[in-house]
This record gives C-alpha cells, structure tokens and sequence, in this order.
C-alpha cells in the first residue's frame, strides 16, 4: 500500500491535535479572564466597603446633616447588602437612622424595581429592604408575591408586610396562613412579630367554626404562637364527639384547671394520640391525687402513651415522688416498670445499680 493512502489520515490527525489544542487554549484564556473578573469584583467589593461602611458607621453617630458620598447606580445593589447586614445586626434609634438614610439615598425605589424586574435571589434582597423600611409603597407588590406558589419567595412578602403594617397584614394573610400547608407553622409564628397580636385576636374567636382541615392549622398556629385559648373555645374543641385529630391538637394547648375533668375524660378514648396528649395535659395541671391516673396509664396498650405518662410521673414536684423505688411501687405492670426504668436513664437519674 503507497504512503499516499495514509495522507488524509495524517491531515485529519493534525487538524484534530490543531483543534483541541485551539480549543485548550481557548478555555485557559476563558479562565483567564474569568479570574481576572472575580478578582475585579472583589476590588470593587473591597472598595466600596472601604467608602460605605464607615460612611454609614459616621452617619448613625453623627448629626443628622452628616454628609454621605454620592452613590453610584453600579454600587446600589451592593449597597442594599450592606444596609440590610446593619440592619439586622443594629436595634433601636440605630435601624430608624438608617431607614432615614436609605430613604435619602432613594433605595426604595431602587428596591421595588428590584422586586419587579430582579433576578429570584435580588427580588428576596428588595423584599427585605422594603419590610425594614416599612415601605407602603410596596404593598400591592408585596402582596401579590405573598400570593404566588414559591414557598421561600411568599414567605419573605408575608413578613415584609407584616413588618409595614402588623394589623393589616393579620387582616390579609390570615386566609393564607390557614390554608398554605408549605408554610411551616413555627415559621409563621416566628415571622409574625409585632402581629402576633393581630394574629392571635382573629384566630381565637373564628377557631371553633373553622373547617376541621383549618381548625387543626389554627390550633398548630396557637400552639406556635403560645397564645392562650379561653376555656369555652378550648370546652367546645375537647368535646368527645369532635375530631380525633382536633382533641389531640387542643389537649397539646389544655393548660385550664377548670377542664381538667375533659382532659381525664380522654384518658379513656380510643385513640392513643388523645391519650397521650391527655397525659401530658394532665401533667400541666397534676394534683397529688393525678398519681394514681398517671400511674394506671403504665399500663395502657400503646408504648408512647406509657412513656409520656412515665415522664409526667418521673416529672412531678409532689413530696414522695422523687425516686424510682417509689415511683415503681405505684404498678405492677412489668411493661410500665421498664418505661420507668427507660425514662430515669433518660434523664441521667439512673444508677449503675438500680
């Protein structure tokens, strides 16, 4: 066979090495010049902290005619960081003063651009910036945003709302915080803040005529919340012909001595989890004479509502009750002695020798 037959073999070898080696060199430059842009960014990051940051440490310990620097529409998405970071590390006199800065400097019309044409990750920045502003500008906006399917992007509006106006958000949220299940119960009753109130005094008087789905939602809410319930809101939501679920979760927020005869009624019922939760809303309200009833619920069929009556038991105050030989000698139930055994290791009461 001539040589001839191996040239376009050789030609398409040396195009194939001259293109990847184009191509590497190509990617070096890409990285190249992808470095020397972070590296850039983090001069102008460091340069404007430089200016920024002891501007407005001057501006909140200075006269109110403290001059500040001009600030560039390239900085102001940098700014915001930077603002919102003192915000959330400062209290007081201190986060007013910068409310008056950033309303001098017209962040929030910068903000609410953001949260209209922002990427996800700026429109959560304007979102932030608008509730420590307290911007009722925003609020139609907000409000939509509180309304869309994003768990994490709802949230932030629900809260930004809340910070601009607590009563009128109570008002507007309510139907939401009732029927999102994506918005997590404790989390609500941390955002709520200065609307705890406003929450609490809507949901307490419509909480029994609620849908049972709803009813069980405002009952996480109130437990979140710590708020009180009355005792006739709490007599009707105990009631023995009510849901299962709905006793369970009103016996978590049972802490009224005058229902104590509901809450040793359902001792008795059927299902376990209103047991258990009986148990422990006894315990909150234990008398010497509860003892007995405690102990006999050592026995009960299910080993959770064994454990949280071994826990009230080990847990009470009453004189004579203090150690497991006394506490073991209230049943002879083999299942309930090892609870009680299980619940003094727990808690570290438990010697080697016992």
């Amino acid at each position: 066979m001539s040589s001839t037959a191996f040239e376009p073999l050789v030609e398409f070898g040396l195009l194939a090495g001259a293109t990847a080696l184009g191509l590497n060199l190509l990617l070096a430059a890409l990285i190249v010049a992808l470095r020397a842009r972070l590296k850039q960014r983090e001069r102008d990051q460091q340069a404007f902290k430089s200016i920024w940051q002891p501007a407005l440490m001057g501006a909140l310990a200075g006269p109110e005619s403290y001059r500040l620097p001009p600030l560039r529409p390239q900085d102001q998405l940098a700014f915001l960081k930077l603002w919102n970071y003192m915000h959330e590390s400062l209290r007081g006199d201190a986060t007013v003063r910068l409310n008056d800065i950033a309303r001098q400097l017209r962040c929030g019309d910068f903000a609410r651009r953001l949260l209209r044409e922002g990427s996800f990750a700026e429109r959560l920045l304007a979102m932030l910036t608008l509730g420590h502003l307290r911007d009722p500008h925003a609020w139609t906006a907000l409000g939509l945003v509180a309304q869309a399917t994003d768990t994490v992007a709802s949230l932030n509006a629900a809260k930004a709302m809340i910070q601009i106006d607590p009563v009128l958000a109570a008002h507007q949220l309510l139907p939401a915080v009732l029927m999102r299940t994506d918005w997590e119960a404790p989390r609500v009753a941390r955002m709520l803040g200065d609307a705890r109130e406003a929450f609490a005094s809507l949901l307490v008087p419509r909480i029994v005529g609620l849908p049972v789905a709803q009813k069980l939602r405002a009952l996480e809410l109130i437990e979140a919340l710590r708020v009180p319930l009355p005792r006739a809101e709490l007599a009707l939501l105990l009631e023995a012909r009510g849901e299962a679920t709905i006793i369970a979760a009103a016996l978590r927020v049972t802490n009224v001595p005058e229902l104590r005869p509901d809450v040793l009624a359902h001792l008795e019922h059927p299902r376990w989890r209103v047991r258990m939760h009986a148990v422990d809303a006894l315990a909150r309200m234990a008398r010497p004479s509860d003892v007995q009833r405690l102990a006999a619920m050592l026995t009960d069929r299910e080993w959770w509502v064994r454990y949280r009556a071994a826990h009230a038991l080990v847990g009470l105050a009453f004189p004579g009750h203090q150690d497991l030989a006394t506490l073991k000698s209230l049943t002879e139930d083999s299942f309930g002695r090892d609870v009680l055994d299980h619940v003094f290791a727990e808690r570290g009461l438990l010697s080697p020798s016992s």
